[in-house]
């Protein structure tokens, strides 16, 4: 039931029940049941043409998140510190691991104009790709590290960490060491990203 949700995005928004049993591989009733079920407590709310949207139930949670979430209120005061000493047009991203991505949880702008950004609060990032995510790739386990490499080796050579398993292992030990990653135009062109990875 809960893969349901997965199906919604930015991308795919709105879904029927018989789209959306296909792509999961389940029989029509089972999933209807499941879309009966999350649109009762409203995380699943119904539109035109027999179709759904999330719900707003999602926004109920998302305001709990951003009231009660230990990181974010730690962090929120520090940030709007911070960023009072970064040159204009400067954004500062609080950023978290999200299955095999990297998310936005919090942002804010220092003075000045803002070139637009691809990192926005609840936008899902590649893994390999920027300073967030490498010093956030760096500090995984080794056992989550070992399989990432053994599910997507291509993508972890095409973006420069190693085209093997020891290269890889030094290039993230290397980023450990370093504190700090510093990316030019990784996600942004003409962007500059500093990232530091930040312990609970």
């Amino acid at each position: 039931m809960l893969a349901v949700l997965g199906l919604f995005t930015i991308e795919s928004p709105e879904w029927t029940v018989e789209e959306a049993a296909e792509s999961l591989g389940a029989s029509v009733s089972t999933t209807y049941r499941y879309f009966r079920a999350l649109t009762k407590v409203g995380l699943l709310s119904p539109v035109s043409r027999a179709g759904y949207m999330l719900g707003p139930a999602i926004i109920e949670l998302d305001r709990q998140i951003q009231t009660c979430d230990p990181m974010l209120r730690a962090a929120r005061g520090v940030m709007a510190d911070l960023i009072g000493y970064a040159p204009e047009g400067t954004l500062m991203l609080l950023c978290r691991r999200f299955q095999d991505r990297v998310i936005c949880v919090h942002q804010v702008f220092g003075r000045g104009p803002h070139e637009p950004v691809s990192y926005e609060r609840g936008r899902p990032m590649p893994l390999f790709r920027g300073a967030t995510s490498k010093i956030i790739l760096a500090h995984l386990p080794p056992h989550t590290l070992k399989a990432l490499f053994a599910q997507r080796a291509h993508e972890i050579a095409a973006a420069g960490l190693g085209d093997n398993w020891d290269a890889f292992k030094r290039a993230l030990a290397a980023l450990r060491r370093g504190g700090v990653c510093i990316t030019k135009g990784e996600v942004d062109p003409g962007r500059v990203g500093i990232a530091a990875v930040v312990f609970s």
